[in-house]
This record gives structure tokens, sequence and C-alpha cells, in this order.
């Protein structure tokens, strides 16, 4: 038989782990590596967005490239940060859409295969769809 320990005892024990987790640094802003990308040797490619997939952990365009040979010719999936960031970053789930067109900046897969970190998208009018991980210092 398991006995366990009053609840005062739990929380005793349970708050001063949660806070320790919370007040690590690098919890929030990583919950995972982006070592899969090579983030360091951005590539940029025109292309059509034919898919969009607006949902968490992170948001995920799929693009059909313009090129018609060679190593960027395709369909590319490039994931973005959360719906969250994007949004507070000014987009809207409409900024990038099936049928736009425009110019993508992103870190490769370190592995070849067609996809990467998407940067920034230079839509044709010039706007640029950009978003940061850190927030808006207080004015």
């Amino acid at each position: 038989m398991i006995t366990l320990p009053p609840r005062a005892a739990l929380v005793a024990l349970l708050v001063p782990a949660v806070a320790a987790g919370l007040a690590a640094p690098g919890t929030v802003n990583a919950h995972h590596s982006a070592a899969a990308y090579d983030n360091e040797h951005p590539q940029t490619v025109e292309g059509t967005v034919k898919e969009v997939n607006w949902t968490n952990p992170h948001v995920n365009f799929v693009i059909e490239t313009d090129v018609k040979d060679g190593r960027l010719s395709g369909i590319w999936s490039l994931e973005a940060s959360s719906p969250g960031v994007l949004t507070r970053s000014g987009w809207t789930k409409r900024s990038l859409k099936p049928g736009d067109h425009a110019v993508f900046v992103f870190g490769p897969l370190r592995d070849g295969k067609p996809g990467g970190l998407m940067h920034k998208a230079t839509l044709p009018g010039g706007e640029v769809l950009t978003y940061s991980l850190t927030a808006p210092a207080d004015e």
C-alpha cells in the first residue's frame, strides 16, 4: 500500500520546483531546438503560396517555387513561429494566403530536404512580413 503525504507537504515540495522551472533562463523563448535549420546561410526563393496551416505550435506555409530546375525547384514547406508570435508581430491569418506570390527568405533544412525556417516574405507591392521572438519594449 502506498501512503501519500498530506496535501500541505505536497504543496511545499511542488511550489519550489515549479518556481525554479519557471525562473530558469531560456525556457520561455525556446521550447525546442532550431538545430535542424541552417540559419547562418539563408536562402531566397520566389513562389506562390499553395497552403497555409495557421495552427500551434508553428504556422506552416507550403510554397510552389517559380524555379523550374535546380535545387530550389518544387514544393517547399516553410515553418514560421507560432500564431501568437506572428499576431504580435502584426500578421493576421490573411497576411499571406493561398494564391499570394512572394519572395521568401529562410534558413534551409540541414538535411537538404525542401523546407526551412521562414525569416521573412516580401510581397509584390513591397510589403515585408517578418516576426520577432522578443516582446516589444514598453514605451
